[in-house]
């Protein structure tokens, strides 16, 4: 798959969205709370029995992020199997690509894990708390991971929509995270750690523990990421809008910026950090609790919009955050 080193033949397919008038109408539309939900009620349903990685379940959650894609209007990249890239024999990351412009050797990844960790009969992590119904045998990882894969596709939809990307957007749900980051680390070996300029991974954003809880960004100290996504945000939502939106993680002791799909490409020196809301000590997380009922949607939608306009300035070519310290 050398393509990937030299980077990029897209297939490009038109897509526009008629009727809509306006940025506002676009935000109404695409971050509009009953279409997140839609994405994790599906993502998250009992049907998929948890999403576990290689699971005929998993395949299917795969397949709807495609069609998803598809209906977005985002491209194939080249050497994959349609939206689909092959990590081992039923294990695939689902990619789609918006081409930049002006920049389009310049990529810009927005991702999310769609996996879990399936029933009680496949979770690999045996201290969880039971379901308050005994009888619950999935975990459905509403906030982990759907919530990350609707802003991803949510975003997709608007970035297409408007057009204006200067940078080639590139849109990642990776498979394998929960058995150790295994989608995001294959696409990280195969890919020009040079030609990205950044990755936005979005992770557990549906439920905030305190009334007060603002999106936080992991290894927020390794590049100036956080301050470009807060002065994008500041300057674009309005003087009401809070100072900094985007806060440093509250959790070091626990080493999330190791835990997630970035980290594989940080360690190449990306720029690539997680966007969390929700720490580890949320009381559903790796539960069969974590179920879309649990979910904020109305403040999901505020989060996602304010991803939306913090990496306005990566997306059009303007803002290059500083490299991370390779092999980190």
């Amino acid at each position: 798959m050398r393509y990937i080193k030299n980077l990029v033949p897209f297939f490009i397919f038109l897509f526009s969205f008629p009727g809509l008038k306006g940025q506002s109408s676009l935000v109404d539309s695409l971050f509009h709370p009953d279409s997140l939900r839609h994405i994790v009620e599906v993502l998250a349903s009992d049907s998929l029995n948890g999403r576990f990685t290689g699971t005929s379940e998993n395949f299917k959650a795969a397949l709807f992020i495609a069609e998803e894609f598809r209906k977005a209007g985002l491209s194939h990249v080249s050497g994959n199997n349609g939206f689909f890239q092959e990590v081992k024999p039923t294990w695939f990351n689902v990619i789609g690509a918006i081409k930049g412009r002006s920049k389009p050797g310049q990529l810009i990844i927005f991702s999310a894990h769609y996996d879990h960790v399936g029933t009680t009969s496949t979770n690999p992590f045996p201290n969880y708390k039971p379901a308050a119904d005994k009888s619950d045998q999935i975990f459905n990882g509403a906030n982990d991971n759907a919530s990350g894969v609707a802003a991803v596709i949510s975003l997709a939809k608007y970035f297409k929509a408007i057009n204006d990307n200067e940078r080639t957007l590139l849109f990642i749900a990776f498979t394998g995270e929960e058995l150790g980051l295994l989608g995001s680390r294959y696409l990280a070996d195969i890919f020009d750690p040079d030609s990205i300029m950044a990755m936005i991974n979005i992770e557990m954003i549906g439920r905030r523990q305190f009334k007060s809880s603002r999106p936080f960004i992991t290894g927020y100290e390794k590049s100036d990421v956080i301050k470009i996504m807060n002065r994008n945000f500041r300057s674009l939502a309005g003087k009401e809008s809070e100072k900094e939106f985007f806060k440093i993680d509250r959790y070091p002791s626990e080493f999330l910026f190791t835990r997630s799909d970035n980290f594989p490409f940080a360690m190449k020196g990306v720029p690539a950090h997680s966007i969390e809301l929700t720490g580890p000590d949320d009381e559903y997380y790796h539960t069969p609790n974590d179920e879309p009922g649990t979910l904020d949607f109305n403040f999901m939608k505020k989060v996602v919009y304010a991803i939306s306009l913090g990496s306005t300035g990566l997306v059009k070519g303007i803002d290059t955050p500083s490299r991370i310290r390779k092999d980190y």
